[in-house]
């Protein structure tokens, strides 16, 4: 079976507008390329209400859900107790973390970019996590990342700064998912010599099913050709790949006589 999957990107700086939410173009476009599909992209805002509606409504209708942002330690960081909240958790302080923190900012100290390397209250509550989760270490940030597993369901809560996501993604949220994915997704784009988008429709809509998603690419009527991207959902690439090209071959035929 298909896992399903949920990017929920955390903070004002996103829903204002002020920030260019990269973070959820690169994790779906990763989990399409192990074969999980992303069905949805929510951005909301730095609200416990919020983001506790966000993730139980994620909850009942995808395997895996996915939030970056609202790790550190300001009062608007507030994604893992809200995360906690949703799930009915308590949370629980970690020393491994905490000791991660105080090097980090120890370092940071010592390399004259700090004032002080006191773990004050803010830095000590980042090294709180829900009980039963697992860290996903961050090896440039002084926050760490979350794992846990509920009812079958994986939350992963990540950093909202790429340069500190993307190692977390790749280093452990990707390992992790393709292990479970046993299935595939695989696109690709082919042109045909058409420039009516309405009457291109007419022959995808007898050719659409359930494992196959195609979509006409119009460039406007100044041109001759369109092009159609064919997406397969199948039990491996090979299986996929057949699929796309039984399908855009039965488009072509389907083309060629119209035209004739």
């Amino acid at each position: 079976m298909m896992l399903s999957s949920c990017v929920l990107s955390i903070g004002k700086e996103i829903i204002s507008g002020f920030t260019n939410d990269t973070n959820s173009f690169f994790i779906s476009s990763r989990l399409t390329n192990i074969g999980i599909y992303n069905r949805f992209i929510l951005s909301v805002d730095d609200e416990e209400g919020d983001i506790v509606s966000c993730i139980k409504a994620c909850l009942d209708k995808v395997d895996i859900i996915i939030t970056t942002g609202g790790l550190g330690p300001t009062f608007d960081d507030i994604t893992v107790s809200s995360v906690a909240k949703a799930l009915n958790k308590e949370l629980v302080f970690s020393r491994a973390s905490y000791n991660r923190i105080e090097t980090f900012y120890k370092r940071l100290y010592d390399a004259g970019k700090i004032d002080s390397p006191e773990m004050n209250d803010k830095r000590k509550k980042m090294a709180y996590i829900p009980k039963g989760a697992i860290e996903i270490e961050n090896n440039v940030g002084a926050a760490s990342g979350i794992y846990l597993k509920e009812n079958g369901k994986h939350i992963f809560c990540l950093p909202g700064i790429p340069k500190e996501m993307k190692p977390m993604f790749e280093g452990f949220v990707f390992k992790t998912l393709k292990g479970f994915s046993d299935s595939c997704i695989l696109s690709k784009t082919y042109e045909f010599r058409i420039n009516d988008e309405t009457i291109l429709g007419r022959f995808i809509d007898k050719l659409k099913s359930s494992d196959m998603h195609i979509k006409s690419l119009p460039t406007g009527f100044d041109s001759k050709i369109m092009g159609v991207r064919f997406t397969a959902y199948g039990k491996d690439h090979q299986d996929c790949l057949s699929k796309i090209e039984l399908t855009k071959n039965k488009l072509q035929q389907a083309l060629e006589q119209y035209n004739a």
